[in-house]
């Protein structure tokens, strides 16, 4: 039999060995396990294990959304957030509308991309009046709740106009007895009434509205924009260069959800939709080496059970990002050393610990794995019950530069086995190689 140590340099053998317990022995369970490890420059083949099999992605999901986003919509795209108001006759309108396109970004308060911002904006026009407030969510129009979301999970539902952080509006059709006892409810209306997640956020701005001088003495309704009205206000997000990195990083959900959404709005103002969302989507993953064929894909956050993809076809995406590096006219490796490729910066980088804010933020879900190891892997991580996947990039120690997918699913014990088994598959890769 091959020794622990010897297999530590023959990922082979550790491919065999199958998941680890925290001892590091093996664990008395199998999984599902596809690998496919390719040189990033060359495209040749160095590991594969299972590579066209479909598996059940989690979150390495997002490295395709963001990457989508990010080749289709251009790395200085920016969501815009309106205010249009119906002439003003001494100091009232008849409607003012507050119309979104989807930011995830928006915040209720503070300076910059907010709603505050916004009413304070509307306040110095001269408005002090606003018989209808209109709210305008329009832009997408897809389902609040994702296909294939468990249904006893709490997630921000999807929309065109909603806040992040604090102020988020959550799904919640389960609470636990400390939420019930906060006094927080279950709110179903969120799927089942479109208007719902709008008005929410109308009756925010209303309030900041009052808040900078301005009264809105009639309803709050959920209505399209008037055509003609005058744009009295406006606040935009950070690049999605900037937005791409906030989402693959942490892992955040919703994020990814929304910028999957902003794939389909057209060029003309057209809607979203899951048509034009997934007709995007193939476009982008066939000029990105992947046929539309073989996969499946029904969010954008991989909190899914419904999506399917196999190792072959996520490592193409990843090294069609190391090819294609955007921002800059640096060859792929040059981009990639001097850390310029906006794609691959986005992802979260092994082993930079929690000791600093910077160090946890450019760390995120990878910041307590591979730590000490001296190891350079930049790379999406995604997990889920039973499932665990990581795709990204490894710097072997030999200095070749690595692109890789390892997914695993069908396990019947804790993700932390099949983490510890892909940790012990890249070490051994950075020594083989």
């Amino acid at each position: 039999m091959t020794s622990f140590a010897a297999a530590q340099s023959d990922p082979a053998a550790v491919l065999q060995r199958g998941p680890l317990k925290a001892d590091g022995t093996p664990a008395a369970f199998r999984a599902h396990a596809g690998v496919l490890v390719q040189d990033a420059g060359t495209g040749e083949t160095l590991l594969a294990l299972n590579d066209q099999d479909a598996f059940t992605p989690a979150s390495t999901t997002k490295a395709v959304t963001t990457a989508a986003a990010l080749y289709t919509l251009g790395g200085a795209f920016t969501f815009k957030t309106h205010v249009l108001a119906s002439p003003v006759i001494g100091g009232r309108v008849e409607r003012l509308t507050l119309r979104g396109s989807g930011d995830p970004t928006l915040r209720g308060q503070g300076p910059g991309n907010s709603l505050e911002e916004l009413a304070q904006a509307v306040a110095a026009s001269g408005i002090k009046t606003v018989d209808t407030l209109q709210i305008d969510d329009f832009a997408f129009g897809q389902a609040r709740w994702g296909n294939g979301w468990m249904w006893d999970d709490t997630e921000s539902p999807v929309g065109a106009l909603r806040l992040d952080g604090d102020d988020a509006t959550y799904l919640r059709l389960v609470v636990g007895g400390d939420e019930a006892k906060e006094g927080i409810q279950p709110n179903p209306a969120l799927l089942t009434d479109p208007a719902s997640l709008a008005l929410s956020v109308g009756q925010r701005f209303a309030a900041l509205l009052k808040g900078s001088g301005v009264t809105v003495s009639g309803i709050v309704t959920r209505a399209r924009a008037t055509t003609g009205d005058r744009q009295v206000a406006r606040v935009q997000s950070a690049p999605l260069a900037d937005l791409v990195r906030q989402t693959n990083k942490p892992s955040n959900n919703i994020y990814a959800e929304q910028l999957r959404a902003a794939l389909g709005l057209g060029q003309g103002g057209e809607s979203s939709d899951e048509t034009r969302v997934s007709a995007v989507l193939a476009t982008f993953l066939k000029t990105a080496g992947v046929e539309d064929d073989g996969y499946r894909l029904r969010d954008g956050s991989g909190l899914s059970r419904y999506n399917l993809i196999t190792p072959r076809q996520l490592n193409a995406v990843m090294r069609y990002a190391y090819l294609n590096p955007l921002g800059t006219t640096l060859p792929p490796p040059e981009a990639f050393r001097t850390k310029q490729n906006v794609f691959i910066e986005s992802l979260p980088v092994a082993g930079t610990g929690d000791a600093t804010p910077d160090a946890k933020a450019n760390g995120g879900t990878l910041r307590n794995r591979l730590k000490e190891t001296g190891l350079d892997v930049r790379a999406k991580t995604g997990s889920m019950t039973g499932v665990s996947s990581l795709s990204g990039f490894l710097t072997a120690k030999s200095g070749r530069l690595l692109v890789f997918t390892i997914m695993m699913d069908n396990y019947p014990a804790g993700v932390s086995d099949l983490n510890r088994w892909q940790d012990e598959l890249l070490k051994s890769l950075a020594v083989r190689y």
